[in-house]
């Protein structure tokens, strides 16, 4: 006689949507490998997802309305099939932790970044009872290990090193969305790097709010484990090729890590030193503790020690009080630094911080011709950096196929800028030597130097 077919429960499915920085991504991949594991499956589309995620970002007033927006656009999806679950994940979900349910009826779980392994029960439980679930707390704090068999790219990984940040600029509201400074042990985050490597990636990225404070309270061999003690070790690692970091406070950005950055072959030539404003008085309102003159003798020392470096920044325009002359001492900072890359702002109030309290708030217009005016020199300082790339053989690793142009490849130099080469056969992990022949925008183009 014949067993009695079985018919399996069918698997829930789910869409992700990852908004904000590469800590995210990392805790994307982190979530989509705990469902994965869990008898869920992932659909590219919304329409044919039963659970809905959005990793959040709050950094910013733009990445908050978009998940506003996305949200509302979804209250007709979540009323057409019964079980169906949003859930919020991230920064939004600890600064909006005490309203997002009232605001938003239609979300079912908010689930902050230390509390991600229990993000499958919570999806059950919406699903099954119709439980909301605000799930926000810091404590206990974990780091997300990556499944190197579910990388977004497989020859490359995101490794946090660290949790929050002790700034407090009067500008941001980290301290509040990651809460306080937490160092991971080294030999944990080492032995993930081995493993890594073990299984093929060649590139790691080190992350971090302030990577430069890593080791506060961790211990070594008697002493403190600092981010330079660290960055040597991930250098040595067999089979990682390439080693980067972000992000670094200028302020605590030491002459020992320029000091490795300079000697350890697997470590980049890049660095990204956010320096927020070009005057001093701006400066001070943010709670930066760093003057003008401090910074760029910290770019100086990078410049002088470390050969061919491609640095990038972060510049907020229209903070509160910025005047013109304020403004102007931006304009004449980028002319001095002469950056890679500027990744330009306007102020917008966040929820908790002094700096949404100022008074003199800035207008919208004026804001927007600052930015416009930032952007027109920053652009023009990149496409000099960019054509002085042309003729030069860079070291390419491959990404992958480029997507706009036919039978072409495209990968990232040292210096963390896109190479786009004509080419067959080439795979994600590749190293591939490159002579430019021509930039544009962003990227560079060259053909394979055999």
């Amino acid at each position: 006689m014949e067993s009695p077919t079985v018919e399996k429960k069918p698997l829930k499915k789910f869409f992700m949507e990852t908004l904000g920085c590469q800590s995210n991504v990392l805790e994307s991949d982190h979530v989509v490998s705990l469902l994965l594991k869990d008898n869920f499956a992932m659909t590219p589309r919304v329409e044919d997802a039963d659970v809905v995620l959005f990793n959040t970002c709050s950094i910013r007033q733009h990445a908050e309305d978009k998940v506003f927006s996305r949200l509302g656009q979804l209250a007709d999806w979540k009323k057409d099939k019964s079980g169906r679950v949003i859930g919020i994940l991230g920064c939004m979900a600890t600064s909006y932790k005490d309203e997002l349910l009232d605001r938003s009826p239609q979300v079912d779980m908010v689930v902050g970044p230390d509390q991600y392994l229990k993000v499958p029960e919570v999806i059950r439980q919406a699903a099954e009872s119709g439980k909301t679930q605000v799930m926000a707390d810091f404590d206990p704090v974990y780091f997300p290990q990556n499944d190197p068999h579910r990388l977004s790219q497989p020859h490359k990984a995101f490794i946090e090193i660290m949790k929050g940040c002790d700034k407090f600029c009067t500008f941001c509201v980290v301290p509040f969305t990651r809460g306080r400074e937490v160092s991971r042990p080294a030999e944990e985050t080492l032995d993930e790097i081995r493993g890594l490597a073990a299984a093929g990636v060649k590139e790691v990225m080190l992350l971090g709010q302030n990577v430069n404070s890593y080791g506060l309270g961790l211990k070594s061999k008697g002493k403190t484990r600092t981010f330079p003690d660290l960055l040597r070790e991930v250098g040595e690692v067999k089979g990682i090729e390439r080693v980067r970091f972000m992000t670094s406070h200028p302020l605590d950005l030491s002459d020992e890590l320029v000091e490795v950055m300079a000697s350890t072959p697997a470590v980049c030539e890049s660095i990204h030193l956010p320096v927020q404003c070009g005057s001093d008085k701006v400066l001070k309102r943010m709670s930066r503790k760093y003057s003008v003159a401090h910074y760029l003798e910290r770019v100086q020392k990078l410049k002088f020690s470390i050969k061919d470096l491609a640095m990038t920044t972060d510049l907020i325009v229209g903070f509160p009080g910025e005047t013109e002359e304020d403004f102007q001492g931006t304009l004449r900072l980028l002319d001095e630094v002469q950056y890679d890359s500027v990744y330009s702002f306007k102020y917008s109030a966040r929820l908790g911080t002094v700096a949404a309290r100022m008074l003199d708030q800035v207008p919208g217009e004026v804001q927007d011709g600052r930015l416009a005016r930032l952007n027109e020199k920053a652009w023009k300082h990149a496409s000099q950096r960019y054509q002085a790339r042309v003729g030069l053989t860079e070291e390419v690793l491959v990404d992958g196929p480029a997507d706009k142009t036919p039978d072409a490849f495209y990968g990232k130099t040292r210096q963390f800028r896109t190479v786009v080469f004509p080419g067959k056969g080439y795979k994600a992990g590749d190293l591939v030597p490159v002579r430019i022949e021509s930039h544009k925008i962003a990227s560079l183009y060259g053909k394979v130097e055999n």
